[in-house]
């Protein structure tokens, strides 16, 4: 009875000594395919006399914290962190863009600095026109309880169009939201699929009703 009753606090020992490590394990970084689908974006315009060149600048990643994706948050506190798996945000952004961009019909000349309104040569733009802008928010949170979690992701990008024929700025915002809520068995590739989901209706947003882009450009062709 005695060595029955003392394996049995031993082991309780171990199986407490294993939780106690387990909550007090640091965090953990994961790696998302963040990643946008340009095949169904639609040709801007139906034609004309020479295809126009748009000049893609980077985007610049204005988010309070550049270096995650996002994170999930354990009930006891212990927090693990989210990352792109190809590149920062701004460069996975930004490669998007001239996917669309090519998709749509144009020349893509792409340029290795930020376009900014406030210092921009238009004699320095090498196109027809120029895109660029801010990534203000592009991010997911998971929060997870005892069995279900809960998340969130939300997108905010602030469009810069530039016009060198008319010197004339554009800016357009797209903002962008996810949510699910009681996930069991929850895994990073859930947190994928919801920063993912915003990131692609966000972005199917970037030429659609661009009606005074489009008269604009009408008008140089």
């Amino acid at each position: 009875m005695k060595k029955k009753t003392g394996f049995a606090f031993g082991l309780t020992l171990v199986l407490s000594g294993l939780l106690f490590l387990a909550g007090c394990a640091g965090s953990r970084t994961y790696l998302l395919n963040l990643s946008y689908d340009a095949s169904r974006t639609p040709p801007f315009w139906g034609g004309g006399a020479r295809p126009m060149t748009v000049a893609v600048y980077q985007f610049q990643d204005v988010r309070p914290d550049r270096a995650y994706l996002g994170r999930r948050v354990y009930r006891d506190g212990k927090v693990d962190f989210f990352k792109p798996d190809e590149g920062t945000v701004e460069q996975v952004l930004t490669r998007s863009v001239v996917k669309i961009m090519e998709r749509a019909g144009f020349k893509v000349a792409t340029v290795n600095r930020v376009l900014d309104p406030d210092k921009e040569n238009f004699q320095e733009i090498p196109g027809d026109l120029a895109i660029g802008g801010k990534i203000e928010a592009l991010w997911v949170e998971a929060k997870s309880g005892y069995t279900l979690t809960d998340t969130d992701a939300r997108l905010r990008l602030r469009v810069i169009w530039a016009l060198p024929q008319d010197k004339t700025w554009l800016t357009k915002t797209i903002e962008g939201s996810a949510s699910e809520t009681d996930r069991p068995l929850y895994s990073p590739k859930h947190a994928e699929a919801k920063v993912n989901q915003v990131l692609q209706d966000g972005l199917d947003k970037l030429l659609k009703d661009e009606t005074q882009l489009r008269e604009k450009l009408m008008k140089q062709k």
